[in-house]
């Protein structure tokens, strides 16, 4: 996403339209707990709820929210989304304590799947790691695998999939870890061609990641403030 093409964000739609067009917000907010989820699973998890009732707690908390069709008492101060729903989560969780209880909600309102929930907390959450860490981590990382998924989609859409699965395991990392000649080799084109090719792959993902950002922000100006912290994030 350029400067330019910088599009009315989910976060900003949903509070506009929280108390105008019901089904066109609970749309932004579908994509948005979906985003989500994974993070609250492991703040829910670090928290020290089992299994069972982390995921009915996630549950519950995105099916409530999608049926009100916004959140409740949002305003600008709030700023990221991910800031509002840590906070209206972690009341979720203390009201659910109050009345002794963890309720599933919604009856089939959350659309996506909750199969790999453990396996993928178990791969993101480091010893000894806070419930607000495990969440900021687990937001960082469901955040990149977005915008990969994005990428192998343009990709695979161009027919270059090959290419990207060559690619893809230092996408992130340093040029010197990359084997252009190699792989030059295996896809019969040159190694400049693998650079160049490689320089174009990280620009658009870097792209597709403050396009990813841009979406839980309401000004383009915080998409800086938030890649830095993203960055920060992945770094400890």
């Amino acid at each position: 996403m350029t400067d330019g093409a910088f599009h009315t964000t989910r976060w900003s739609l949903v509070q506009r339209l929280a108390s105008g067009d019901p089904e066109a917000a609970r749309r932004a907010l579908d994509e948005l707990c979906e985003l989500y989820w994974q993070p609250l699973y492991a703040f829910a998890r670090r928290r020290g709820l089992p299994e069972p009732e982390a995921l009915d707690a996630v549950q519950s908390f995105c099916a409530q929210l999608l049926e009100r069709g916004g959140p409740g008492g949002a305003d600008r101060d709030r700023g990221r989304f991910r800031s509002y729903l840590l906070g209206a989560f972690r009341h979720h969780q203390d009201n659910l304590r109050r009345h002794e209880r963890v309720a599933r909600r919604g009856g089939g309102a959350v659309r996506w799947s909750f199969d790999d929930a453990e396996r993928r907390y178990g791969q993101r959450a480091a010893a000894e790691e806070s419930p607000e860490r495990a969440f900021e981590r687990s937001w960082a990382m469901a955040l990149l695998e977005r915008a990969t998924a994005r990428l192998r989609e343009e990709y695979a859409a161009r027919g270059r999939q090959q290419l990207l699965a060559q690619l893809e395991p230092t996408l992130l990392g340093s040029d010197d870890a990359v084997p252009h000649q190699r792989i030059a080799d295996e896809l019969q084109t040159t190694e400049g061609a693998v650079k160049a090719a490689l320089h174009r792959m990280r620009r658009r993902m870097g792209e597709l990641i403050r396009d990813e950002i841009g979406q839980t922000v309401l000004e383009q100006a915080e998409v800086d403030e938030e890649l830095r912290h993203l960055l920060a994030v992945l770094a400890r």
